[in-house]
């Protein structure tokens, strides 16, 4: 508690609604008010507005929560396109390196059968034989030419 005095209110003198400010009362009821003051100090009792109603926090806490989870969300399906995406690119390089790897088999193979002794054999298990002579034909009459003539 304080050790200074108590302060004392200066009473405020009321007017009445049909009054108008700085205009004297008139009338028996403003002398009856006038005389009618009590000799303690008068306190003035005025009426105060009711407390505004505490606004809600859940349309702010929504507004910042949804971005957060939407931005989460966005981010878990990118990841997660992303991994399966790694995925597939991890099988289609496995894929492409047996391609390659058949492809190299296969044109070793084809230049193994494509050389002229490879072909000789096989035409000789087929039952062919060499030429003796070298024959051409002519598609217009049809007849064979041998040695180009």
């Amino acid at each position: 508690m304080s050790a200074a005095p108590l302060r004392q209110q200066r009473p405020i003198p009321r007017q009445r609604p049909d009054q108008r400010a700085g205009a004297p009362a008139t009338g028996r009821a403003s002398r009856s008010a006038a005389g009618a003051r009590p000799s303690g100090p008068q306190r003035h009792l005025r009426p105060v507005a009711a407390p505004e109603q505490a606004r809600s926090l859940m349309p702010f806490m929504w507004a910042c929560i949804l971005p957060v989870v939407g931005a989460l969300a966005a981010v878990l399906l990118i990841n997660t396109a992303m991994a399966e995406g790694a995925y597939e690119r991890r099988d289609l390089k496995i894929e492409i390196a047996a391609l390659h790897q058949e492809a190299e088999t296969l044109s070793e193979t084809l230049e193994a059968n494509g050389a002229p002794e490879a072909l000789a054999a096989r035409a000789e298990q087929l039952g062919m034989a060499p030429a003796t002579a070298l024959g051409f034909m002519s598609l217009s009459d049809g007849i064979v030419l041998e040695n180009g003539k």
